[in-house]
């Protein structure tokens, strides 16, 4: 599951704490089978650290509900069915930004998990500002989780080619596919896709501009 996953439950969390006041020891119980973790919430001394724990939890429960959730638009699986295709080896610097670029401008990738996937090695591992995904789960995640009526990505300056990596900046957008709740949030940062030995995407690793708390802080609900 990609990253906007986990950036959901920090937006939604605070919201369901403050409408429930606090958690019972049986909504507790509810979340552990999704994170064996949330048993250190039981010992927490203080009210900051417990909502903390608490919030950690529903972050890896709402994780796990996505990823047995139905795709969206079928992307998903349009892309997964890319895999048997002919990787795109040797390409010119010149012909990978180009690639790239359209995979920003009109597959709008990074929103809807529409990538060029013979541009990326099998192995190639996806890393945000909270964790590490294989390409399946980064395709499947991110294509479940927008609004794509409302969210968007552009360039924010050019597409970097060289032998070893490519990078960009980008501006995205951002609506949670998430009934009521609906969360809208902005979002700035640099793209960094290193380049193995053939040319393939070994590696894709976000950095946003702003840290994590303030990403939260700028959420609109409804």
């Amino acid at each position: 599951m990609a990253w906007r996953s986990v950036l959901f439950l920090l937006v939604a969390a605070p919201s369901v704490v403050a409408f429930s006041g606090s958690l019972s020891a049986q909504t507790l119980k509810l979340v552990k089978p999704y994170n064996a973790r949330h048993e250190t919430m039981c010992s927490a001394q203080s009210e900051n650290k417990s909502n903390l724990m608490v919030r950690r939890t529903l972050l890896r429960s709402a994780a796990f509900c996505f990823a047995l959730g139905p795709a969206s638009g079928g992307l998903a699986g349009k892309v997964l069915a890319e895999e048997g295709d002919k990787k795109m080896t040797g390409l010119s610097n010149e012909e990978l930004a180009k690639k790239v670029t359209f995979d920003v401008k009109d597959r709008q990738f990074m929103v809807t998990g529409d990538l060029t996937r013979s541009l990326y090695d099998e192995s190639c591992t996806f890393t945000d500002e909270i964790d590490t995904y294989t390409l399946d789960k980064w395709i499947d995640g991110t294509s479940k989780l927008f609004r794509n009526d409302y969210s968007k990505m552009e360039l924010d300056g050019p597409v970097a080619v060289t032998e070893s990596e490519v990078k960009f900046r980008f501006k995205e957008q951002l609506m949670f596919n998430i009934p009521l709740l609906l969360p809208k949030v902005p979002l700035t940062g640099e793209l960094t896709l290193k380049r193995g030995s053939n040319g393939l995407f070994t590696s894709y690793k976000e950095k946003w501009d702003q840290p994590v708390w303030q990403v939260l802080l700028s959420a609109k609900l409804f």
